[in-house]
């Protein structure tokens, strides 16, 4: 079974970038169960640095990542500094990571989002400036999915429906990585046990309009309807 690390970009008392009434650790942190959700949903094992506010450092979350040897790991930011678009950081030498980083880019930018595009970031010794990457024994990507002291950008993430909307399509671009095909939810499979559920059939009334009106009146009594 594929297994997936997720690491969350701060929590507790660091709270990363904060603009526009936006603290960071929170967005990384909807996006990120999204994106779980998402994920386990399609089967895949996945672990997480944390599922809550709480204070999650970075050289912890690296050890979570590796005693959990996952197929992939993938770390969940937000970015500042007045930029545009997206932007996913990976091994400077390319590999399983750039693959991952660039199917899950696209994935973004299907969204709507902008795109900075793929990069790599060395340090002074020459090797992988980010720990995340530099460190992690999977293949790994570190993904900035929108910069919130831009009022134009942060608005592709300014509500739960589309936070959750930018960690399904994180989980698309792993799935994709994963060579696991992406099945779209079908949430009328198992309606709740308290639904009251009546079939309308057109046949039985003069026309399609005289039956959607029965099933209006059928909602309107707590039933949910269906035309046949």
């Amino acid at each position: 079974m594929a297994k997936v690390f997720l690491g969350v970009g701060h929590g507790g008392a660091d709270s990363g970038a904060v603009a526009n009434g936006f603290k960071e650790k929170n967005l990384n942190l909807a996006i990120a169960l999204a994106c779980r959700d998402e994920l386990v949903r399609h089967g895949v094992t996945v672990g997480m640095s944390r599922t809550k506010d709480e204070a999650d450092p970075l050289t912890d979350e690296i050890k979570e990542c590796n005693a959990f040897a996952p197929d992939y790991a993938v770390e969940i930011h937000n970015n500042s500094g007045g930029g545009d678009g997206a932007e996913i950081y990976h091994h400077f030498g390319g590999g399983k990571g750039k693959t991952l980083a660039q199917n899950i880019l696209n994935e973004i930018v299907a969204i709507g989002q902008n795109s900075r595009g793929l990069k790599t970031k060395k340090n002074a010794e020459g090797r992988d400036y980010f720990g995340w990457i530099r460190q992690t024994v999977a293949p790994a990507c570190l993904v900035e999915c929108a910069f919130l002291d831009n009022k134009k950008d942060i608005a592709i993430i300014d509500t739960a429906t589309e936070q959750k909307k930018m960690g399904i399509a994180i989980a698309k671009g792993i799935l994709r990585t994963l060579g696991i095909r992406w099945a779209k939810e079908n949430k009328n499979e198992n309606p709740p046990a308290d639904k009251k559920l009546y079939r309308v059939q057109v046949g039985a009334y003069s026309d399609i309009k005289n039956a959607e009106e029965m099933l209006r009146k059928l909602k309107s009594a707590g039933f949910e309807g269906i035309i046949v």
